[in-house]
């Protein structure tokens, strides 16, 4: 697929969304005009949304994959430059900018403080990310104060929404969890670049199951660089390898597995080769992400939108009629009523803290079911797995005495490796617990919880369209079917809160658009991120070293076997204390990480209860206002209503338009 049809696609996109920006426009407008404050405070939150909505292509990989290169020649520019040293755990993200120019961001300290980006020469950028002589690696990624630098340029990739989001490399645990905590959560896309000089390796697998996979990232795009380096009989067998190993880890298989030279694609970009960049392999890759983030992306980006939009619709066709006849009402009457709908609104307000405090109780049982199956989890570690895979794995790079290398730095290496081996094992065994406790036993409590909020919702709403009809005298309850669907009452109230399930880009309105089966698809690999940080952290290697070198605990080992197997012992011992001196600790925050979560839950259901508390006051203080300013202006207000009509129904052909081109 050639860079014309690439760039087709990018523009159609852009074309849908300025369709969605134009039709909020108009909403905006007639909702200020129907006095829909909260749809209005909902719709401008959507807009800001919309607009910052870019996609998010992460490159992960390890270290001397050419990752730098592979970026530069997708960009078309030398932009990153290829470190020969390893990097620290600062992220590059690369932006449109009308000139290029760079932003360092600085780590939030510890007391929750943050100093302003920095504005940093793109000739600099090198003495901040690359690791100096004679400074150790592990503490240098670890204590580095910088989070990441933002590399604004004049890029056709870019312009069109992309932004490219650079990792320093995966081979220190450090990295690793900055990207799982802080990205893989918001990212459309991720390529994931490996070397065909060494393809597939244990380490980069181990990250693909039990990070990508495990927080829900199934398509992945696996890009096997420097294809060329690999001698032309040999070629088909790597093929075969990369398909064997790689093709099962993505969801569309085979069709996600490229072969390409970056270096070649880069060059032929940088002197006008085309014929270059064809061979390379990159036109492939380019593509199937232009597709991938276009159409299945895209979809997602522009139908959740779309579908806010039209609860937004449905909201103002069942205002209309009822603020017409608060209109119609002469003034006296309608204060009358207004009066006697106090008591009820402040049954409506004690019934909507019932309802909080009953997801608040909910949360808290949660969190003490999440801690148990977190404590137990870790004892099974402590107790069985670990000292198993100890039992079971042989030290790769033995300590020898006759070698000649100091006696401390063989230890150290065997330390790490070791260390490093158990984290790893870990890894899997956190991911496949995720997936056969945790998120079974969140999913079953979510169905419960959302089942019993569906019946308390329903009465809810059915107390307040009650009462809108005592006010009004007429009443056009949203929970009626609509377009072959049944809009259940959690949705209207989720609706009106904007639809923010579970926050962020990621999974913005699921909840009040595909409803709550898919906010369970959202939330899961969230959590995922949460715990996997959460269990990992305090056991980066480097920090179990001075301990083992401590005390002589090495001391007194001369032979070579017995020396091997009694740092692995100790390295083993150290290991299991670290996990039992912080399980509870551990636990306590892993249940905190699944409650901040869920949280959001009981935080958007509050907030659409109390907006739809609000809109009968907001309607009917609204035309007090306006009888007020006398008859004529009442009369113009009803006419007015007729033009809000038509101009709806105008708005939605549009957005039905839409929506079906979308679905399609």
């Amino acid at each position: 697929m050639n860079s014309s049809v690439n760039q087709q696609q990018y523009e159609y996109f852009q074309e849908k969304r300025k369709i969605i920006e134009s039709l909020i426009e108009k909403q905006l407008v007639l909702f200020s005009s129907l006095n829909m404050t909260g749809w209005k405070d909902t719709l401008h939150s959507l807009q800001e949304r919309v607009l910052a909505d870019n996609f998010k292509v992460l490159v992960l990989g390890e270290f001397k994959r050419g990752k730098s290169t592979f970026i530069n020649a997708l960009l078309g520019d030398e932009i990153l430059p290829a470190y020969a040293k390893p990097c620290t755990a600062i992220i590059n993200e690369v932006k449109w900018g009308e000139f290029p120019r760079a932003l360092l961001h600085y780590e939030q300290s510890k007391d929750g403080s943050q100093l302003p980006p920095k504005p940093v020469s793109i000739k600099e950028i090198e003495q901040y990310v690359v690791i100096q002589d004679g400074l150790n690696e592990k503490e240098a990624i670890h204590s580095n104060p910088y989070e990441k630098i933002e590399l604004f340029w004049p890029l056709v990739l870019c312009r069109n929404g992309v932004e490219i989001i650079d990792s320093p490399g995966l081979n220190e645990n450090e990295i690793r969890q900055k990207i799982t905590t802080d990205y893989l959560s918001r990212v459309d896309a991720i390529l994931f670049v490996l070397s065909c000089e060494a393809l597939a390796s244990s380490s980069e697998l181990n990250f693909i199951d039990n990070t990508l996979r495990s927080t829900g990232h199934e398509d992945i795009f696996f890009i096997c660089n420097r294809f060329n380096m690999i001698r032309r009989k040999e070629r088909e067998s790597i093929k075969d390898y990369a398909f064997a190993k790689l093709a099962p880890r993505t969801q569309r298989g085979s069709d996600r597995v490229f072969f390409i030279d970056s270096l070649d694609a880069l060059e032929g970009r940088l002197d006008g080769d085309e014929q270059r960049v064809a061979s390379s392999g990159i036109s492939q890759v380019e593509g199937e992400l232009a597709k991938f983030l276009t159409t299945e992306k895209g979809r997602v980006k522009l139908l959740r939108p779309a579908m806010e939009l039209r609860g937004g619709i449905r909201e103002a066709r069942r205002l209309i009629p009822e603020r017409e006849a608060l209109l119609r009402t002469d003034l006296n009457t309608l204060e009358r009523r207004y009066a006697e709908a106090q008591e009820p609104l402040r049954q409506l307000e004690i019934q909507r803290q019932q309802i909080v405090t009953r997801i608040y109780n909910f949360l808290e049982d949660t969190k003490l079911s999440v801690k148990d199956q977190a404590i137990s989890f870790y004892r099974e570690l402590t107790d069985q797995k670990i000292p198993e895979w100890a039992n079971n794995y042989t030290i790769q790079q033995p300590v020898e005495f006759f070698k000649l290398e100091f006696m401390t730095k063989q230890i150290e290496r065997v330390v790490t490796e070791v260390t490093e081996y158990l984290s790893a094992q870990i890894e899997g065994e956190l991911a496949n617990w995720q997936r056969s406790q945790l998120q079974p036993l969140i999913t079953r409590r979510l169905e419960s919880l959302m089942t019993e909020l569906d019946a308390k919702a329903q009465d809810f709403v059915r107390k307040l369209d009650d009462l809108r009809l005592q006010v009004s005298g007429t009443s056009v309850s949203t929970t009626d079917v609509e377009s072959g669907k049944k809009v259940s009452a959690i949705e209207r109230l989720l609706a009106a809160a904007g639809g923010y399930i579970i926050g962020g880009l990621g999974s913005a309105a699921l909840g009040a658009v595909f409803g709550y089966e898919e906010m369970l698809k959202s939330i899961l690999p969230q959590l995922a991120i949460g715990i996997a940080t959460v269990v990992l952290v305090g056991f980066n290697p480097w920090v179990l070293i001075p301990a083992m070198m401590a005390g002589g605990m090495i001391q007194g080992m001369f032979k070579m076997k017995s020396t091997n197997e009694k740092i692995k012992k100790v390295v083993v011992q150290e290991y299991v204390n670290q996990i039992r001196q912080s399980s509870y600790q551990q636990s306590d925050e892993i249940a905190n990480a699944v409650i901040a979560q869920l949280n959001e839950v009981k935080d958007t259901v509050d907030l659409g209860l109390g907006k739809e508390i609000q809109s009968v006051r907001d309607q009917v203080e609204s035309v007090f206002t306006e009888k007020q300013k006398g008859q004529a202006n009442v009369d113009q207000k009803l006419q007015q209503l007729q033009s809000i009509y038509q101009e709806l129904n105008l708005v939605e052909s549009q957005l039905d338009e839409l929506i079906n081109s979308l679905i399609i």
